[in-house]
């Protein structure tokens, strides 16, 4: 169990879990009897886990994932009258149940993927490591019996037909604000094969303009690197138009933090969008719900055109370039460059 006195956790912790769960993809309540000393002390030695072992200094990304997967866990084990302090053998079996879960109103259907369940147990084993470390806690790792699931790498990468996305954004009415939004964010995408975490964290001041061109600051990159794209001069000049549409002559005069991708709905009107618009946006106009998709058609086209895997491992931020080359490879898969010939002797 976990030992820590109740004076040693602050009031506003029982706030924050509260305001969590009504967000987390548990979607499950407290029961009323969990609330107390030993609540407080549990969620004490979450929030010290995390400023220890990943600190605010490595990047926000981390910490803020594995808030979730705690929060969601707790909330999962106290529906069965249990806790992150209940003994091993107990908490074992819930784990494994829980960490298959997908969040309720997912649109995709059975277990989530490998890759997914490994980081909730990694996460859960990383709290149960450092609270046994410190004497925090009375029993083995729960999640020492639990195996991992075997991930392939970019199995599921795959790049979209680059005839098809073109007539599809030629589609798209750019008379309107936001199908110049739609367009130009798109092409963006596209263009630079970033993510959606970065497409949404792009800020005014994130750009700057080098004699025609818009260089892009990517502030949102994983372990907090900042990555840089000078976008090409036609690009750059759909940007700009889109974005004296929406702010007019106040362009120049907004705070750096205003907004690029703007919010057209009645609720959130002239407000950044998040990821989950810019996947409506891949879906309304590309029939795509994978966001990623258009980072891997970014990388195979890239491929495609000659270029060297030291600059598409560049562009995509990736550490190693044996990274880039696994997933070039997965991407490739599909790709017969035999195919034509193939046809010619078959009779095609």
């Amino acid at each position: 169990m976990l030992l820590i006195p109740r004076k040693h956790a602050p009031q506003w912790f029982g706030e924050n879990l509260k305001s969590a769960q009504q967000q987390d993809f548990a979607q499950t309540s407290l029961p009323a009897d969990n609330e107390g000393p030993q609540a407080d002390a549990i969620e004490c030695a979450l929030e010290d886990w995390l400023l220890h072992c990943y600190p605010p200094t490595r990047g926000k990304a981390t910490p803020a994932i594995y808030r979730k997967i705690l929060t969601s866990l707790r909330g999962y084990l106290q529906v069965q009258n249990l806790d992150l302090d209940s003994p091993a053998h107990l908490l074992t079996p819930q784990i494994a149940s829980w960490a298959v879960l997908r969040t309720p109103g997912s649109k995709r259907q059975g277990e989530v993927a490998p890759a997914t369940y490994n980081q909730r147990i990694a996460a859960i084993g990383s709290f149960y490591s450092w609270a046994r470390a410190r004497g925090l806690y009375a029993w083995p790792d729960p999640t020492e019996a639990l195996e991992r699931s075997i991930v392939q790498k970019y199995v599921r990468s795959s790049a979209l037909d680059v005839r098809q996305i073109r007539q599809k954004l030629q589609q798209i009415d750019r008379s309107t604000p936001r199908g110049q939004r739609d367009y130009a964010l798109l092409q963006v995408a596209l263009n630079t094969g970033r993510s959606a975490r970065e497409l949404a964290g792009l800020r005014l001041g994130d750009l700057s303009l080098q004699e025609d061109c818009i260089l892009l600051a990517f502030t949102q990159g994983r372990g907090g690197k900042i990555l840089y794209d000078l976008l090409d001069a036609r690009l750059s000049q759909i940007l700009s138009t889109y974005l004296r549409t929406i702010y007019s002559d106040n362009l120049e005069t907004l705070g750096p933090q205003s907004p690029v991708w703007v919010s057209f709905s009645d609720r959130t009107y002239g407000q950044p969008i998040g990821q989950q618009t810019i996947a409506d946006i891949c879906e309304a106009h590309l029939g795509i719900t994978h966001i990623q998709q258009l980072r891997h058609t970014f990388a195979f086209t890239m491929d495609r055109l000659g270029a060297p895997v030291d600059l598409i491992q560049n562009r995509l931020g990736h550490e190693s370039r044996a990274t880039t080359s696994v997933y070039l490879a997965e991407l490739r898969k599909a790709s017969n460059p035999y195919a034509a010939r193939l046809g010619d002797a078959f009779g095609l």
